[in-house]
């Protein structure tokens, strides 16, 4: 865990989770000033003792948080809300109207992670559940300065949220790692993925003309110019697409993934900035831009059949 300021009043928390393969796992990001304190995603369970020591460190007592926004209740996001809230009295959830019933009641949650992610999931943390009346969805949100944008596509519960000049964007337009002179960032597409929503959401945010805001990624860092890196994201997608719908016969290879990803590198120069990742940053990728690939893959097989 390691806590980064990365702008007045913003501090962007480091998850780690030590594994096998990989340990980072998510940036959580905290805002605190006079009149408003809350923070973006904050992992899973599994991690929720080290944000606590952060937000201790970061001078936020149990009454002090307002909100706990979520940008999605995948498990790596939102797994361990439930945990942190027993720390947290005053503060109230924000999500998605259509995940507060998982957060309520989160088994059928909990057996999808298990499904697509296996051991990993376990490694998280089981999802405790979370009280109703805990929970807000956008229509009884009374902060005018910070607004939810709704931006499906990643999943069918995904908002993101702009307060000031920070876009939190979740997954929204991608996995991005923070390098000196290049850009690395990639689509983020799950095995159950809508292309023509991703697009449409990732164009909803472009039209707020953010040339002068922040993005800020729950994986990871952010990025000055949130304009240019929403248009890198919608440009990604497309390529990815037909990169995939190119390769979509050997799908079946076992060596499929391997190809694709060689391939994605050709065409996609941003992508191809993996190469220039640490090892064990790289090797987490690989990893999850293997699901990325079999998202598109899903998508593909429905839209043919």
């Amino acid at each position: 865990m390691s806590i980064i300021k990365s702008a007045p009043n913003l501090y962007e928390i480091r998850l780690s989770l030590e594994m096998t393969r990989f340990n980072s796992l998510l940036s959580t990001w905290v805002y605190k000033d006079n009149k408003i304190c809350f923070l973006v995603d904050p992992g899973p369970k599994s991690t929720i003792n080290s944000l606590r020591v952060a937000l201790t460190k970061l001078g936020i007592n149990k009454i002090d948080l307002d909100y706990i926004l979520l940008t999605h209740i995948h498990i790596d996001h939102a797994g361990g809300v439930g945990k942190l809230i027993l720390s947290f009295p005053e503060a109230q959830i924000i999500c998605h109207p259509k995940g507060v019933k998982h957060l309520i009641n989160p088994e059928k949650l909990w057996e999808g992670s298990l499904k697509v992610l296996g051991v990993i999931a376990e490694k998280y943390g089981n999802i405790i559940p979370v009280p109703e009346e805990r929970i807000q969805v956008q229509e009884s949100m009374a902060r005018d300065e910070l607004k939810i944008i709704e931006t499906l596509g990643h999943s069918p519960h995904h908002q993101s949220y702009l307060f000031n000049q920070y876009l939190f964007v979740g997954e929204a337009a991608g996995t991005h790692y923070p390098l000196t002179e290049k850009i690395y960032i990639r689509p983020a597409t799950p095995p159950v993925f809508n292309y023509e929503i991703a697009i449409s959401s990732i164009k909803k945010l472009i039209a707020r003309n953010l040339i002068d805001h922040m993005i800020c990624y729950a994986h990871y860092g952010m990025r000055k110019n949130a304009d240019l890196m929403l248009k890198i994201a919608l440009q990604q997608l497309p390529i990815w697409l037909q990169v995939i719908d190119d390769m979509f016969e050997k799908r079946d290879h076992p060596n499929f993934i391997t190809y694709a990803i060689e391939a994605l590198k050709m065409k996609d120069k941003n992508f191809a900035n993996l190469n220039l990742l640490d090892q064990k940053s790289r090797e987490k990728e690989v990893y999850f831009i293997g699901n990325s690939i079999k998202g598109i893959t899903n998508y593909i097989k429905k839209k043919r059949c």
